[in-house]
């Protein structure tokens, strides 16, 4: 039986968003030595233009400390003292609005596996076991045959894990897998962390014990299935070779848009030829996102734009408020060390939130750009909206 395992305790490096800012960084260090003895830390001082996270502890060389992280990510390795980027890594670099979170995602899920040469463990040979593939499809397998759209970790590694399931497997394999015992003592966190991780696919939300999945339409389910199909190559047995063939592009595809067609937009202007702006407006739509902000947010019937009060307002409602992303890029559930929090969400009610990206939309125009280069920004023109507000 394959061990499913994940780089435990970093989940804050494993936004999409962050890993769309350490692409960038990684892309610019690929070709350079990694740092040993008494070299200064160049990864380090790169890394830190492009991303605001700790990469703690300084005393340590970061390829030290995070080197299986950035593999994690298929986004770059070492091959004989040299850092590697792969080519998911430089396209996220080069062109990061070719790739929003379910492209990024479909990527790793088809081609992130086990034994993995990520870790110890790895082997060449056979089989090949994909996680993140095997969850989702025994996710949309549940909900199609029992009405079930949610699943724990304890259940993830009973029918899976424990049956030797692989990805590979047809969706009606899925139907009937027995209920395996977990062992006493079981440390089950990096398989926690690996579907946390998964649950910023748009169709997919985390609130701790339970993935549950957002997508009811079957076509569309047996689409995401269909999308999600295993690149299963012949391996190298040199682990850093492999680590590159899995972050290479050559069989790489994207989502799509294959869940995105029942938005409905709220500014054609906003959202016209705009993927990731569709991705965040369906995103806003999220029951299971909302369901978060609400019983997390203080004062969540408070607009954050014009500070209405909608209950008091209209005391015959319960959820007039609107969520909306600051920055659109992907699933902004973070859910670290047991607790949820809901991050870069703010709630408006109806009329500042059409309001808010209609401004969107004036301040692209004038500024001539099709997206936000970056959170600061997007959290700046938001701002500047919101103080624009005539009282």
């Amino acid at each position: 039986m394959a061990q499913w395992r994940f780089d435990q305790g970093r989940l804050e490096y494993f936004q999409v968003d962050e890993i769309r800012n350490i692409a960038g960084a990684l892309a610019e260090l690929d070709g350079t030595r990694k740092p040993v003895k008494d070299d200064k830390d160049h990864v380090r001082k790169v890394l830190l233009e492009y991303t605001a996270l700790p990469f703690a502890p300084s005393s340590y060389y970061v390829w030290r400390n995070y080197g299986r992280v950035f593999e994690c990510q298929l986004l770059a390795t070492e091959i004989s003292g040299v850092i590697c980027a792969t080519d998911l890594c430089k396209k996220i670099a080069a062109q990061p609005d070719d790739f929003d979170s379910d492209d990024y995602l479909a990527h790793f899920s088809r081609n992130f596996y086990y034994s993995s040469p990520i870790f110890v463990d790895y082997a060449a040979g056979p089989p090949q076991v994909f996680p993140a593939v095997a969850i989702i499809k025994y996710l949309i397998s549940e909900f199609l045959t029992k009405g079930k759209y949610k699943i724990t970790v304890d259940e993830i590694v009973q029918r899976l894990m424990y049956n030797n399931v692989t990805g590979t497997e047809s969706l009606n394999k899925y139907t009937a897998l027995p209920k395996k015992p977990i062992p006493p003592n079981s440390d089950l966190r990096q398989i926690r962390e690996l579907v946390i991780f998964i649950s910023q696919f748009s169709f997919l939300k985390w609130d701790a014990p339970n993935l549950y999945l957002e997508v009811t339409d079957p076509d569309e389910l047996y689409a995401i299935e269909n999308s999600l199909k295993p690149v299963q190559n012949v391996r190298n047995p040199d682990n850093g070779l492999e680590i590159l063939q899995m972050g290479s592009l050559a069989t790489s595809q994207t989502m799509g848009g294959l869940t995105l067609s029942k938005v409905v937009s709220l500014d054609e202007d906003f959202t016209e030829g705009q993927k990731i702006r569709v991705t965040h407006l369906r995103s806003e739509r999220s029951a299971k996102l909302k369901s978060l902000y609400f019983a997390h947010i203080p004062a969540p019937h408070k607009c954050r734009m014009c500070s209405m009060d909608t209950v008091a307002r209209y005391p015959w409602t319960d959820h007039v408020i609107e969520l909306h992303h600051l920055l659109p890029l992907c699933s902004p559930v973070r859910v670290e060390k047991g607790t949820t929090s809901v991050k870069d969400i703010v709630g408006l009610c109806p009329s500042c939130h059409r309001a808010t990206h209609k401004y969107y939309s004036y301040w692209f125009k004038k500024n001539t750009l099709k997206d936000f280069r970056s959170y600061a920004e997007a959290a700046g023109v938001y701002n500047e909206a919101k103080s624009k507000i005539v009282n």
